[in-house]
Order: C-alpha cells, then sequence, then structure tokens
C-alpha cells in the first residue's frame, strides 16, 4: 500500500507540474494582462521581499511533490467511496479535490484580498479544475487496480 501511495504521489505530482505549465501557462495571457488584473495583484510580484520560490526555486516543486502525496493517501483513504473504474474514480477524486480547495481558495485570496476581478477567478477557478482532473486521473491511475472491492469495471469509463 505505502509503495502504491509513493507511486501515485509522484505521477500526482507530475501531473500538477505539467497542468501549471499548460493550463496556467496558456491562461497567463489574460491573468497577467495589466489590462484586466487587479493593480493590487500585479504589485505583489515587486514587492520585496519577492516570493519563497523566487530565491528558493526548489520548494516549488518539492511543495507540489508534498502536497500529491498528501492528496495520493486521501485518496487511498477515500479510494472505497469512489465511483468504480480508474476514470471515473480519477475524476470523481480530482473533483473532490477542487471542491475542498479551489472555492475557498479564489475567494478569500485572489478576490477578497488581492481584490482580483471576478472574471479572472472564474478562469483561474475553471484552470484549476482542469488542473485536478490531471491530478486526479494520474493518482488513479498511478494507484492502479486493487483489492478493496469489486473492480472488473476498473478500465470503464
Amino acid at each position: 500500500m505505502i509503495f502504491r501511495i509513493l507511486r501515485a504521489g509522484v505521477a500526482g505530482a507530475v501531473a500538477w507540474w505539467a497542468g501549471l505549465m499548460l493550463l496556467f501557462g496558456a491562461a497567463q495571457s489574460v491573468l497577467a494582462d495589466p489590462a484586466l488584473q487587479s493593480a493590487k495583484l500585479d504589485a505583489i510580484y515587486s514587492m520585496p521581499p519577492p516570493p519563497r520560490v523566487a530565491e528558493q526555486p526548489w520548494l516549488l516543486p518539492a511543495g507540489i511533490l508534498a502536497i500529491a502525496m498528501v492528496h495520493a493517501a486521501t485518496f487511498a483513504y477515500l479510494r472505497p467511496a469512489l465511483p468504480v473504474g480508474l476514470v471515473r474514480r480519477g475524476l470523481a477524486f480530482g473533483a473532490v479535490s477542487w471542491a475542498l480547495l479551489v472555492p475557498w481558495f479564489e475567494f478569500y485570496l485572489p478576490w477578497n484580498l488581492m481584490l482580483e476581478p471576478g472574471l479572472l477567478v472564474l478562469l483561474e477557478m475553471t484552470v484549476w479544475a482542469g488542473i485536478l482532473a490531471l491530478v486526479g486521473l494520474a493518482i488513479s491511475f498511478a494507484f492502479g487496480r486493487g483489492s478493496q472491492r469489486s473492480e472488473s469495471g476498473d478500465m470503464a469509463m
């Protein structure tokens, strides 16, 4: 079980990183547009001190890996309650992850504290849905089939 969690955590971290690069990368032209973005949020990037990851770049991949390990362990715990099938299970876990993280974070930090416009917050929430769907799928496939319950439909969509 521990090996499966570790393998799923690494897969989740890779999916998280890829999702950040692909999905947030594609959205940056809109999210970073000064004509659309909050001046307060834009100012954060030039205020001293710089973000920790700017001075210690290894923190970002290490943090993503640590969080993905937490996700993989949580997946292992919730797995019996998730739908049967690697795809369904992964998407369901991604949806649960999104529901427990993104609405609060986007409400409190970008919208409330940083005064980010609502439409940009909705864009970020959509991007996070894509990233966490990728993470959920990666964790589900890497965790694989198991014996906790009948899984004859594991490859079912």
